[in-house]
């Protein structure tokens, strides 16, 4: 009897382990994030002392993630004082190519600031996170996050990455 009992609790560990080693450790994802706003798309509300700057990119990745993207975002820029702002910028990435060989589509989320004496959102360094929400294909399984920085229109990304 007690051997009966000990077959389904092995074959319950083995397929356990499986599975976790299929999963696999995050591995470093770097590259080149460039990317071209549509400048006559843009439109701009303002509230206050904050404008809104709503429009959409086209994007170039190389490195880890290979491909491009159509993007949408939205930058948010709030006047601290004569000549202090801080910009933020919330972007939905809709990524279309290859991650370590395998092809398909993710959608990603990426947020970032820079603080900068004007609205312009083209000037100073920026700096943020990003994170994979899901994706389509051979990338269906894949889940990452990481950080971004850089002048407007090159930057560079970094992460973790890993397909389960």
């Amino acid at each position: 009897m007690k051997r009966l009992f000990m077959v389904p609790m092995v074959l319950c560990a083995l397929m356990l382990g499986v599975t976790t080693a299929a999963a696999g450790p995050p591995e470093q994802a770097s590259g080149d994030w460039t990317y071209v706003p549509d400048i006559a798309g843009l439109t701009f509300r303002t509230a206050g002392n904050t404008t809104f700057i709503q429009g959409t990119e086209v994007s170039t990745f190389t490195g880890t993630f290979e491909g491009t993207s159509e993007d949408e975002f939205v930058v948010v820029c709030h006047q601290k004082g004569p000549e202090s702002f801080m910009n933020s910028v919330k972007i939905t990435i809709d990524f279309t190519g290859e991650v370590d060989g395998r092809v398909g589509d993710m959608i990603m989320k990426a947020t970032g600031k820079q603080d900068s004496t004007t609205c312009d959102p083209s000037g100073a360094i920026w700096s943020g996170k990003w994170v994979i929400l899901g994706g389509t294909g051979e990338l269906a399984n894949l889940h990452g996050n990481g950080t971004w920085t850089g002048p407007s229109f090159d930057l560079d990304y970094s992460g973790k990455a890993h397909f389960n």
